[in-house]
């Protein structure tokens, strides 16, 4: 029973997609339901998340993180490398891998420090959110719109170029109130890359999977090449998919497509949609989260950079807005002497601040 609830906890996500696929397919006709899925995206999903778990087990992102840390001098640079990291390495390795990566060394850092991560990691959460919206690979969400929207690399960063730059600009200003604080040095093992060789492979299929999002690359080769890649070097990267994600897209795919199937709610869908698309994104992504908002809404309206700008403006907010904010909580709650309620109050605080300020400049 402990091991239900736990997976029910993990996966909230997946199974309430599951139900809502499961519950649509009793409300329309019986139709191909696999159609509906587009397996474009759920394959390149699944590429991306197997080489970044290739790369983060041989210790690419701790080695760039040890770096970063080592010429910090003071409490707010140190901030600011940790922020920052998080912030432009979510445009290439995800959101999601950003913070799993960066988020447990703060907490190790400040630790030694003794001093409290709380607001380091709140921004970190930030950044790399916002930073991710500025690639078509940084999120699943933009991933998806951007390959179902068919629009050029250019025209997809003249949507996210501009709230892109005003994010770099709040988040310096929040890192100002940080004194300045002469800090000791930070003792941190010595980090070594695993498996030099399998990393020069895992970096060339990184490349692929890029040139695979612009459409220079065949998927079907993509998959079929990381597939054999890691069975042959390592298996076990199969087991660091987040499977969870790729059935919640797949589930929510099903949902839409049967729902579009009935007229009376696609009327009023579209008609609440229509003209509100950035506000609509925001408000159900506060609810379900960006990922699941992105795919409902993008079946009743073809004002895609609305969307974009909304979903990802709309990863503000609540803690469940963007799903990746909570892996900077659980990592934070499960370290000694944390502060959950300190770390909420502030999470919310910054959060609001960072969506109104973003809605207002960039809607």
């Amino acid at each position: 029973m402990p091991e239900i609830k736990k997976f029910l906890k993990k996966e909230a996500a997946a199974v309430i997609s599951v139900i809502a696929a499961v519950i649509s397919c009793f409300l329309v006709p019986v139709t191909n339901y696999g159609a509906y899925v587009d397996t474009k995206i759920i394959s390149l999903l699944f590429c991306l998340m197997t080489v970044a778990a290739g790369l983060r087990r041989g210790n690419v992102f701790r080695k760039i993180t040890g770096f970063v840390t080592k010429i910090s001098g003071n409490a707010r640079r140190l901030a600011f490398l940790l922020v920052f990291s998080a912030f432009f390495s979510a445009m290439l390795i995800t959101n999601d891998v950003a913070l799993i990566t960066f988020v447990p060394f703060t907490v190790m850092i400040y630790k030694e420090l003794n001093r409290s991560p709380v607001y380091t990691i709140v921004l970190q959460t930030i950044a790399a959110n916002l930073g991710s919206a500025f690639t078509p690979i940084g999120n699943p969400q933009n991933l998806y719109l951007f390959t179902l929207s068919e629009m050029s690399p250019g025209e997809f960063f003249g949507i996210t170029a501009k709230p892109t730059a005003i994010s770099i600009i709040l988040l310096m200003g929040c890192l100002i109130p940080i004194k300045p604080d002469k800090i000791t040095e930070v003792k941190t093992h010595k980090v070594r890359l695993k498996n030099p060789r399998f990393l020069i492979i895992y970096g060339v299929l990184f490349i692929l999977c890029i040139l695979s999002v612009f459409g220079l690359i065949d998927n079907i080769t993509l998959f079929a090449s990381i597939c054999i890649a890691a069975a042959i070097l390592e298996p076990a990267l199969f087991g660091e998919v987040d499977y969870g994600l790729l059935v919640t897209f797949a589930a929510f795919f099903i949902f839409v497509g049967n729902i579009k199937n009935i007229p009376a709610v696609t009327s009023f869908m579209q008609w609440v949609i229509t003209g509100r698309e950035i506000e609509t994104a925001i408000l159900l992504s506060q609810v379900i989260s960006n990922v699941p908002a992105a795919v409902m809404l993008s079946g009743f309206t073809d004002n895609i950079r609305a969307l974009i700008l909304g979903v990802n403006i709309g990863g503000m907010g609540t803690i469940i807005a963007s799903m990746a904010s909570l892996i900077s909580f659980k990592i934070y709650t499960g370290s000694k002497g944390a502060d959950s309620r300190k770390y909420m109050l502030c999470f919310t605080l910054m959060n609001v601040l960072f969506l109104a300020v973003l809605y207002i400049l960039c809607k």
